[in-house]
């Protein structure tokens, strides 16, 4: 244990630094691969090299996401006026998309650099067996991000070590052929990695590499690929997960974003998270919970010492109608989690006051008061969670819904069931798809799994129509406002609702305070192109063996 902490110690100074573009181990940088992989400490610095790409490009919340998330059943970006790939309003020739793309193909790069210099190196041969684990692990974990926002059927791009050394620029490799070397990446990276027990929080681990390989067997079953046998692998690999004694869901729904805000790597639910940190030199630090999460305006309140503070700009809201479905089932704990009805006004009392309207309330599931310390503006130290056990269970059940229901019912339940939501008595795909939404919401799923359902269309359109008309409605009410009173702080700083005694007896209707302006992403939506992202323009000026997307 002692020896696992010295390493992670070791790996998070070296990740800090990376973070920072002082340790690269691409072979421009000034660092060069053979002097890199002499020693096993420079292994490590090159792995942490490696993993500083993922968090840059996943500390905006956007990739992972508000881009996700936005202009669905799930939510909205709240800001009007934006053009980049959060709305439904930009090009090819958006700056973010292109940044996004080119930190990406970094991770890549470093994992692909990584790969290279450790063969080549005079380290143990078991030490060399590890890093190249690790190094495939990060590379399946890349591509399968890249593939699912810009590949689709035609693919992207995908150099592996022989075209890095050559740096060969490459046409796109079809879709399912990128998915099967993600697997085959993954496969290995299972095969050599350690457990989670035994792992360093926030790496690779052979729980992390079977959810993803389920993951994306799940997604080369579904739309546009319908590859046949993926139902039974993507059911496999869930099930080996999900039977593994160490891991199980936690006894409450919030419990795993309580340690995600905390900064804690919990991993009996969470089998792979990003950790982001206000430790050493050169912090890497976050904008989940901020631009992304529940809305705390007051940044005042970190320096009166108040229990409640960290400065939270809430961008992105939960869409009215899935604030429906879970006050549909009183009972079920994610509802208030996810679209908490609550937020912090800039009036100086640092406390929480009931959102007046239904149509107003931010994505909450990522709570800036959680962490450490909350006072750096508006960035921190906030986890994100990539990969759930609770998916394990729905990748299960749809794998099964058609073949074998009783299984694939109980496998949701046992999700339900946790949330202490009401049980399914019956299952099928629409049931499952649901429950995705109610248990995985803001996560980074939503318009992904949608395009893979082949429902995004209809359920764009179907979610402006339903909001419009609730809009319309003079008889819509905000039921909550009728409902919940005062809340108390536990002693984990965890507001508790008061659900017996209203503070309000008066009822209130919804009504829009923009009208319908910030709701221009419904509107913008094109279904030939807005179903995946395009290659950046830039990226078509370097490399004249890529085209287009079709649609863009």
């Amino acid at each position: 244990m002692r020896i696992k902490f010295i390493i992670a110690t070791i790996f998070t100074a070296f990740l800090m630094q990376g973070c920072d573009d002082q340790l690269d181990i691409l072979p421009n940088d000034n660092i060069s691969s053979e002097t890199l992989y002499k020693t096993e400490a420079g292994a490590l610095a090159g792995l942490a090299g490696a993993y500083s790409r993922v968090l840059q490009v996943y500390r905006d919340a956007i990739i992972n996401g508000q881009y996700p998330t936005g202009w669905t059943d799930e939510g909205f970006y709240k800001r009007k006026g934006l053009q980049n790939i959060i709305k439904n309003n930009f090009t090819a020739s958006d700056p973010v998309l292109g940044r996004i793309w080119a930190q990406y193909y970094e991770g890549v790069a470093a994992a692909n650099s990584l790969l290279i210099g450790v063969r080549n190196s005079e380290l143990d041969e078991a030490v060399k067996l590890e890093y190249e684990a690790e190094a495939r692990f990060l590379r399946g974990f890349l591509y399968f991000d890249i593939q699912k926002a810009f590949g689709g059927i035609q693919g992207i791009p995908m150099p592996l070590e022989a075209e890095f050394i050559t740096k060969e620029l490459l046409p796109r490799t079809p879709g399912i052929d990128v998915y099967r070397q993600i697997i085959a990446d993954l496969e290995f990276a299972e095969k050599h990695l350690p457990t989670a027990t035994e792992a360093i929080g926030g790496r690779g681990n052979k729980s992390a590499a079977r959810g993803l390989i389920a993951r994306a067997y799940i997604f080369m079953a579904t739309a546009p690929f319908n590859e046949a046998g993926a139902y039974e692998k993507a059911a496999a690999w869930s099930k080996k997960v999900i039977d593994d004694p160490y891991h199980e869901l936690n006894p409450q729904y919030q419990d795993v974003f309580n340690e995600l805000g905390r900064g804690n790597y919990e991993t009996k639910e969470t089998l792979f998270q990003i950790g982001f940190s206000l430790e050493g030199i050169n912090p890497q630090l976050s904008n989940l919970g901020s631009g992304f999460g529940m809305l705390f305006e007051d940044e005042n309140c970190a320096t009166k010492g108040a229990r409640l503070k960290g400065k939270a700009y809430g961008n992105t809201f939960a869409n009215v109608t899935l604030v429906l479905k879970y006050r549909s089932d009183p009972d079920d704990e994610r509802g208030l989690w996810n679209t908490l009805p609550f937020y912090n006004k800039r009036d100086g009392s640092c406390t929480l006051q009931l959102e007046s309207s239904q149509f107003s309330y931010a994505a909450s599931k990522y709570r800036r008061f959680l962490e450490p310390d909350p006072t750096f503006n508006s960035w921190g130290s906030h986890h994100w969670p990539v990969i759930r056990l609770s998916e394990m269970y729905l990748i299960y059940a749809e794998a099964l819904v058609n073949t074998d229901p009783a299984k694939a019912l109980k496998a949701v339940n046992d999700v339900r069931n946790r949330a202490n939501a009401t049980p399914l008595t019956a299952i099928s795909d629409e049931a499952i798809q649901e429950e995705y939404l109610l248990e995985l919401c803001f996560e980074g799923h939503r318009k992904f799994d949608l395009v893979r359902w082949g429902i995004l269309e209809e359920t764009v359109y179907a979610t402006r129509d339903a909001v419009r008309a609730l809009e319309a409605d003079t008889s819509f009410m905000n039921e909550d406002w009728v409902t919940f009173g005062e809340y108390s702080l536990d002693a984990n700083d965890i507001p508790i609702i008061d659900t017996t005694n209203p503070t309000n007896t008066v009822p209130r209707r919804n009504t829009m305070s923009t009208n319908w302006s910030y709701y221009e992403g419904y509107e913008d939506f094109v279904p030939s192109k807005n179903y995946i992202l395009p290659i950046p323009a830039q990226e078509l000026g370097v490399n004249t063996n890529l085209k287009q997307t079709t649609g863009w």
